[in-house]
């Protein structure tokens, strides 16, 4: 009787134990499938975290109650940069800015060289004496766009690029703000923004706080784009 005793209880005891594993298995279960589910939206598709992208005080261009806020952190030597100037942002004007659907932002994230911070400050200049024109500069900086192994972003050049193909912004008067390094602070700032983003490389372009993984498909782009658009009008 004793023996038998003990033998049910070494059956209870293993009662336990593989209803408590089962237990385990099935939380992991659930937790997996919670896990599989998130960060994706209704039709499964992946979502992209939104992150604190600060627009205020940045060069804009498009309508200002534009429902999808487009962020583009650049650097003016960036080769990638001008791709994406000469490529996409034709493109994403034509079709999204122009029509009152996207407003477009700039923030400077220089580190190529030297002259890139020379450069944002003079983009910095242009926009501080008339923000409208500071897209112009945007054009005129990619499209004379130098290799980036050279120090091309010159005071003399950017004075005289400015002169050249911003009509109406005083270059002279870009010039004595290069001289004086009177915008440094605010591209200080603005590199600041982008390293609390942790943004490693440029273009990175945000769209509604959420980052573009490829900024030069403009396929993908134009997805995450209408899909923002959708969700302003459920």
């Amino acid at each position: 009787m004793a023996n038998a005793h003990k033998k049910k209880k070494k059956t209870q005891m293993s009662t336990i134990t593989m209803v408590t594993v089962l237990v385990v298995f099935i939380g992991l279960g659930v937790f997996a499938i919670i896990n599989s589910f998130a960060g994706k939206n209704d039709s499964g598709e992946e979502t992209a975290r939104v992150l604190p992208v600060e627009y205020d005080g940045q060069p804009a261009i498009g309508n200002d109650n534009a429902p999808v806020k487009l962020m583009e952190f650049g650097d003016y030597k960036c080769p990638v940069c001008k791709v994406f100037h000469d490529t996409v942002y034709p493109k994403l004007k034509k079709e999204y800015i122009d029509t009152g659907k996207v407003q477009m932002y700039f923030t400077n994230y220089q580190f190529i060289g030297e002259d890139s911070i020379t450069a944002g400050m003079a983009g910095e200049a242009v926009y501080q004496q008339d923000p409208a024109a500071y897209w112009k500069f945007y054009d005129a900086i990619y499209t004379h766009q130098k290799d980036e192994s050279v120090k091309w972003a010159t005071p003399d050049f950017l004075e005289q690029l400015i002169a050249q193909n911003i009509p109406g912004v005083d270059a002279k008067k870009v010039r004595e703000d290069l001289d004086h390094k009177t915008y440094l602070n605010e591209v200080t700032a603005d590199n600041n923004r982008a390293k609390k983003l942790n943004i490693d490389s440029v273009p990175a372009i945000f769209i509604n706080g959420k980052k573009v993984e490829n900024a030069l498909d403009y396929e993908a782009l134009k997805k995450m784009i209408d899909s923002e658009l959708a969700n302003k009008e459920k």
